[in-house]
């Protein structure tokens, strides 16, 4: 189990990629939860804070441009500034994306996904918040 990284949510408007991600990473050792949607991931996520068991990370599918998307992660990044962020995306551009995230603890990965992909994304993640906080 890593250290930094042990509460996920997976958000998207879609089943099917969102619990194949989910069921991986439970089978991980990861605490999971899902969200439909940005407006129910913010609920989840304050939630999850005045409970004192905040998320890690949030794992966000953009499988097309999603406009309200970027208002997210810019939300996560201004009011829960230690959670990391993952974005899967299948669209060919991917500047829009790459340039909203914080390069300290947030990453980006296409799709198509394997389980080792998004372990490995994960892991990534976990040894920059290392070193990070080591340094």
């Amino acid at each position: 189990m890593l250290k930094y990284i042990k509460r996920i949510l997976v958000v998207d408007e879609e089943a099917e990629l969102k619990h194949s991600i989910i069921r991986h990473l439970r089978r991980n050792g990861f605490v999971m939860d899902s969200a439909f949607g940005d407006e129910d991931a913010k609920r989840k996520i304050i939630t999850s804070r005045k409970i004192r068991l905040p998320f890690d990370l949030v794992i966000r599918i953009f499988l097309e441009q999603h406009p309200g998307g970027i208002e997210f992660i810019d939300w996560i990044h201004r009011h829960h500034a230690s959670v990391s962020i993952i974005i899967i995306s299948g669209l060919g551009n991917m500047n829009w994306i790459t340039d909203m995230l914080n390069p300290e603890k947030d990453a980006f990965t296409q799709n198509p996904l394997t389980p080792g992909k998004i372990m490995s994304t994960i892991s990534h993640i976990e040894e920059r918040l290392h070193n990070a906080r080591n340094s």
